[in-house]
């Protein structure tokens, strides 16, 4: 238990990034943590992460302190840059250990928190090692590498969803923490913040924070005749790689809004009538509480198919429709599109679903437990 002091921070180390689903989960919880500070307690709060994921470009703007440590995911192809990188896996968890040994030993957390994602694994490891309290939280229904490596060592593991309990019985269910900043606003102020037209129906298309080549590959062939079938509008999330293509194709297109990143995803959800993206778990959890209907198309190269899994999971319960990748050589995907937004009573059906399988409170569950398990006054 860690005894408060007034002398001193209590001290806080979090790991988890890579990408936005193991990122923001982390923020969430940082949020909801710095709201139980007091005059007489503080609490000091340190990332540690990768240089390569998005974990650099959003803490520190944030105002997060972040630490980086040399490692790299295990890549799943077979390319010769693929193999070369995991060639070199063994030396950079080496030296990740080493670091993460050093920061940990200069920060003296009383407790560590990890929310997944390659990064996450040697600065917990070394918690561990240290007998530093571990609190992990899983997004995916299927558990990832990172928690596989660290949940026996952990004192308590949260996860996102109830079916995760098959593979970590003594998980917790308390859903998926959301940032504070998401923010909801009436729909009319939304179309109007992305400059798009009241009343007409309207489609969020997103690949993920980086974007997605597939999705949007598909969409330039493929979002004109359903604008003009099905009268509706846009707001594509395109990732940086693709966006001057696909800006330049619908420059003059005032029902298409093109952005490489949406920085008020809030705000893009209360815009939305139906969202079409892969099926991360933050995507998810956002799309629930907004209670948004979802047409998914899971990344096939996920780690451990856990894309397919998590969209599965909100398919089964009348959520969403999944389309896998490869049926994106067909028409499915836009016959899908033009059959939902034709049928409100579905629609709103699929949108009562998602609200029913959201978990609003999950950072405050999940903070409150570790306090009481850490000994900190709530």
């Amino acid at each position: 238990m860690i005894e408060e002091r007034t002398s001193r921070s209590i001290k806080i180390l979090l790991a988890g990034g890579g990408t936005g689903g193991h990122l923001y989960p982390a923020i969430a919880l940082a949020e909801e943590i710095q709201k139980h500070g007091a005059a007489d307690r503080q609490f000091e709060l340190l990332f540690i992460g990768s240089k390569r994921g998005l974990e650099a470009q959003v803490l520190p703007s944030l105002g997060y302190r972040l630490k980086t440590i040399w490692i790299r995911g295990w890549q799943r192809g077979w390319t010769l840059r693929d193999i070369v990188v995991n060639l070199l896996f063994p030396l950079r968890l080496l030296v990740a250990l080493v670091q993460s040994w050093w920061f940990i030993k200069q920060f003296d957390p009383d407790l560590a928190i990890g929310t997944g994602g390659y990064a996450a694994g040697p600065p917990l490891r070394l918690a561990a090692w240290k007998k530093i309290p571990i609190f992990i939280h899983e997004q995916n229904v299927a558990p990832g590498a990172t928690t596989r490596w660290i949940a026996s060592h952990a004192r308590r593991i949260y996860v996102s969803y109830e079916e995760s309990k098959k593979y970590l019985p003594e998980a917790i269910w308390y859903g998926t923490p959301l940032r504070r900043s998401l923010h909801q606003v009436p729909q009319a102020q939304a179309l109007a913040f992305f400059e798009l037209e009241p009343g007409r129906p309207t489609l969020l298309i997103f690949g993920g924070s980086q974007g997605s080549v597939a999705i949007n590959r598909y969409w330039l062939t493929h979002l004109n005749e359903v604008l003009a079938k099905s009268h509706c509008q846009a707001i594509w999330q395109t990732g940086q790689r693709d966006f001057e293509l696909i800006r330049s194709h619908f420059l003059d297109n005032p029902l298409v809004y093109v952005t490489p990143f949406i920085h008020e995803m809030g705000i893009a959800y209360c815009a939305a009538d139906l969202v079409i993206s892969r099926s991360g778990a933050i995507s998810i959890a956002e799309m629930c509480a907004y209670g948004k209907p979802a047409v998914l198309i899971p990344l096939p190269t996920a780690a451990g198919n856990h894309q397919e899994i998590n969209a599965r999971n909100l398919e089964k319960n009348g959520a969403a429709v999944v389309v896998l990748q490869q049926e994106l050589d067909t028409p499915r995907l836009s016959e899908i599109v033009q059959q939902l937004l034709r049928d409100y009573d579905r629609l709103k059906q699929m949108s009562a679903s998602a609200r029913s399988l959201a978990q609003l409170d999950a950072a405050a569950k999940i903070v409150t437990d570790i306090f009481l398990q850490s000994g900190i006054d709530v």
